[in-house]
């Protein structure tokens, strides 16, 4: 074993003549503390591009095989001068849960000198956050969290991407001084931030947030739309579904999907009756977005329950006329196929990153 590392300490300082394999790249799983030293001592000898395909690599392979473990390395990697190399390490520690990673998490969120990277680190933070809200974190680590988030907030001198993280990551913990902040955010001259007030408003739970939310749902801007729906859905706003119902029809396809989780969230018959429906879309992004929705779906009073879905989906015909339907919801209320085309408007920037401590 020994030998065959050393094997590939070597085949990765010279990858580009002699690249390793992917049996040999395997070896850096569940390392331990001697491969890890001798990994670090090759490490500045290993060329940038090498160092990219190699965290590259990595989680290409722990994706593909979820026995593989490169924590060790992502861990090192962290310490990389290539910023690609430092985000890519931060993306492998996604789930990488242990307390220890917490002060890591917020020296790179106050002083990594990529603006991105200080931006991921507080969207790290989030989950930490989420866990202490939830007490699977130790008081002292939650307090922690707490203040840098906090304290990255309040800072004139961080970047607004940064602040704007950090609102969303602490907006889960309680306590009347995260309201003032959602609330000074949603006032903000910068749109980005008005965006990320939406976003913290659903994390909190509280629906003393309903109205701005349900304003929102209608914003011309679709990166509002989206997270208003995101988090109509969060705070299970039933006063949400007709005009949800009317999002199914946004020119966004983000919107579109993000409009369809939340009636998911939401539930009760008249949302079900929507995401039966669309279920039977022809759109394989709709109809999975709706069938992903159903999953967690509360069916409010059908007797029936989620046992209609199997049925429906294994008939011909759709949902229309079956028991417990909603006469009043008209079935040109919902969108035909043609309607989930190409966005009619431009791109703008999602980030996603966030669904995974959700």
């Amino acid at each position: 074993m020994e030998k065959q590392f050393a094997q590939l300490l070597d085949r990765l300082q010279t990858w580009e003549t002699k690249p390793p394999t992917s049996k040999q790249i395997s070896l850096l799983s569940d390392i331990g503390p001697s491969e890890v030293d001798a990994l670090r001592e090759v490490w500045p000898h290993i060329p940038l591009r090498s160092r990219r395909l190699l965290i590259s690599n990595l989680l290409a392979m722990s994706e593909a095989d979820v026995s593989l473990d490169f924590t060790e390395v992502f861990l090192l990697a962290l310490e990389d001068p290539d910023e690609h190399v430092r985000l890519g390490a931060l993306e492998g520690l996604w789930e990488y849960d242990e307390e220890d990673f917490v002060p890591i998490l917020i020296r790179m969120m106050d002083s990594d000198p990529s603006v991105q990277i200080r931006a991921e680190a507080a969207m790290n933070l989030g989950r930490f956050a989420l866990q202490g809200e939830l007490e699977e974190l130790s008081p002292q680590t939650t307090d922690l969290v707490r203040r840098a988030l906090i304290a990255a907030w309040n800072s004139p001198d961080q970047d607004v991407e940064v602040r704007r993280r950090a609102l969303e990551s602490v907006a889960c913990l309680t306590g009347d001084d995260i309201g003032e902040m959602i609330s000074a955010a949603y006032r903000d001259k910068d749109e980005r931030m008005n965006v990320s007030a939406v976003y913290a408003m659903g994390q909190t739970l509280d629906d003393v947030w309903a109205p701005y939310v349900l304003k929102e749902l209608k914003s011309p801007r679709p990166e509002m739309r989206y997270e208003a729906a995101r988090s109509a859905g969060a705070l299970e706003l039933a006063d949400a579904v007709p005009t949800l119902l009317d999002m199914i029809h946004d020119p966004d396809t983000e919107v579109r999907t993000a409009a369809i989780e939340a009636l998911g969230d939401i539930g009760g018959e008249r949302a079900v009756q929507a995401l039966l429906e669309l279920a039977r879309s022809g759109n394989e992004a709709i109809r999975e977005a709706a069938l992903d929705a159903l999953d967690v779906a509360d069916f409010g009073e059908n007797p029936l329950g989620p046992g209609i879905l199997s049925w429906l989906l294994g008939q011909g015909a759709g949902p229309m006329g079956f028991p417990g339907w909603d006469e009043d919801l008209d079935e040109d209320d919902l969108p035909d196929d043609d309607d989930f085309g190409d966005d009619d408007e431009d791109e703008w920037d999602r980030d996603l990153g966030r669904d995974r401590w959700n």
